[in-house]
């Protein structure tokens, strides 16, 4: 690692080095990592709002749809408007999109393996165990106020 014996300086390292591994894997395909994430989110959640979609994966609204204009101009996401006045757009995947996900989650598998590939049994789940409670440690507030507005509006 950095050497420095910060935690944070650390997992920052790594995650330079993650982000990196799968850029390149990414990349044959045409797709960057915001992209596959937008893909892989909408894969799991079809018809959210691009808004919503920014707040998921923690970026801005601005960087959310700079991407999805990027996979919309490749047939990759369909934008569905609504009859009623106010109310965002769905997004969903396209059959080209789906396909393409199910291409690039597999390259993104192999940097995955190759992370964990030194770690002992038991030692993914304890570090899957612990990046969630750092993770717990730093809410995504954008995401908590959007869901309680929406909960006050229903």
């Amino acid at each position: 690692m950095s050497g420095i014996g910060n935690t944070t300086t650390n997992i920052q390292t790594l995650r330079r080095a993650i982000d990196a591994a799968e850029r390149e894997a990414l990349a044959p395909h045409g797709l960057t990592v915001a992209g596959f994430e937008l893909l892989d989110l909408l894969s799991r959640d079809p018809g959210i709002p691009a808004i919503w979609a920014a707040a998921r994966i923690g970026v801005s609204a601005q960087s959310t749809g700079a991407v999805l204009l990027r996979l919309s101009e490749a047939g990759l996401v369909s934008r569905q408007i609504t009859s009623r006045v106010g109310q965002p757009a769905a997004l969903r995947l396209t059959p080209g999109g789906h396909k393409l996900l199910l291409a690039t989650r597999a390259v993104i598998d192999e940097v995955d393996d190759q992370f964990t590939a030194d770690m002992r049994p038991g030692e993914v789940d304890e570090l899957d165990r612990l990046l969630g409670v750092g993770l717990a440690a730093f809410p995504n507030e954008r995401l908590e106020r959007m869901r309680a507005t929406a909960t006050a509006g229903s």
